[in-house]
């Protein structure tokens, strides 16, 4: 059985030049990260927590701690751990909203993080998407000629009034479903098969800004915002979303900053490749924290493809073969673990859930 591939595309944006601003590089980790937002709507409200590592290492996350959101009128909420270093709001007591201003609090180890006061601005733009199947031709590193299906996805941004000042922020998303592998009901008649929904980022080398004074046009037209090679994820229905943040000065500096360091090192969830000042401060006046928290507003716009936009078929990644179905017929009963270890069949392909990104919470738009 082959194992699961997850094929991220290749995202290009370009909404203009950006200042690269050097930085020094004189970590060798340890620093704490806080990567946060509260928005206008119920997605997006989530906090990430990591701590750097030693060069080369991937940062840890962390759990643990106790993350609050305080409003303008004293009013806070504490974020809910939902997995490792994950930290998502309810919003039953403090609910965000365009003109509100907000703070967050986290507590780690003892020591106490605060970020600046953030005042949620408007995302004024109105996205479209589309999407076109075509054929991309390459060089391979061995100089041999390579051919591929893939998506491409463009984005079109209007602008029905242009303030004098304003920022915008875009992150490009799919989603898609995945099912775990039936299996012999016979020899394991209490197995039920997941359905997981997968989301992957598809901007994360890629930081999509906009400086509303340099702008003076009112569309942004036909960008091409993401090529995704096309493989059995498209057999079923395969979302696209363009998600728009509206940014205050502070944030849209931030981002600024590290669309200049990505653009030169890759992720903005690798290794900090610089000290980036961010707007937190921490208890200890000796230690330097990194990161940012953010009150923005989002909109988000999707297209989808079916089976029918896509004119190729493609391979079950767990399509299993006569002689594997045999010796899933031979192994004890309903054990599970078996057939893992007897490489017959992938843990994926058992329990979708363990692959990256996924989830078996039905986002509300599927």
């Amino acid at each position: 059985m082959k194992r699961i591939l997850l094929l991220l595309g290749f995202v290009f944006f370009s909404l203009g030049c950006a200042e690269v601003i050097e930085l020094e590089n004189d970590r060798i980790g340890g620093q704490l990260v806080i990567f946060g937002r509260i928005t206008n709507g119920g997605d997006g409200n989530i906090v990430n927590i990591t701590r750097t590592q030693e060069d080369g290492q991937a940062p840890l996350d962390i759990s643990g701690a106790t993350v609050v959101v305080v409003d303008e009128n004293g009013n806070r909420e504490q974020y809910v751990e939902i997995g490792p270093g994950t930290y998502e709001l309810n919003r039953s007591l403090v609910v965000g909203q365009v003109g509100g201003t907000y703070h967050l609090e986290v507590m780690v180890d003892g020591k106490l993080y605060t970020s600046s006061l953030q005042e949620m601005m408007p995302a004024i733009a109105d996205d479209e998407l589309r999407f076109e199947v075509d054929i991309n031709e390459d060089i391979s590193p061995t100089g041999a000629s390579t051919r591929e299906n893939v998506i491409r996805v463009f984005a079109t941004s209007t602008f029905q009034t242009l303030p004098e000042e304003f920022y915008l922020r875009w992150k490009m998303e799919e989603v898609y479903t995945t099912f775990g592998i039936s299996l012999p009901r016979g020899n394991f008649p209490r197995y039920t098969p997941q359905q997981c929904y997968v989301t992957n980022e598809l901007s994360a080398q890629d930081i999509f800004l906009v400086d509303g004074t340099a702008v003076r046009n009112v569309e942004l037209a036909n960008r091409e915002v993401a090529v995704r090679k096309m493989d059995f994820s498209f057999e079923r229905k395969h979302y696209f979303n363009i998600i728009q943040f509206g940014l205050n000065e502070e944030s849209h500096e931030y981002w600024k900053k590290l669309q200049s360091i990505t653009t030169r090192q890759g992720s903005i969830f690798d290794v900090a490749p610089a000290a980036v000042p961010g707007n937190f401060t921490s208890s200890d006046p000796e230690e330097d924290v990194f990161g940012f928290f953010e009150a923005s507003s989002a909109d988000t716009t999707r297209v989808f493809t079916t089976r029918n936009d896509i004119p190729f078929a493609f391979v079950d990644p767990c399509q299993v073969t006569r002689e594997e179905f045999f010796l899933m017929t031979r192994v004890p009963f309903e054990c599970l673990s078996c057939l893992v270890e007897e490489e017959i069949v992938e843990a994926e392909c058992l329990f979708c859930s363990l692959l990256p990104n996924s989830s078996l919470r039905r986002p509300s738009y599927f």
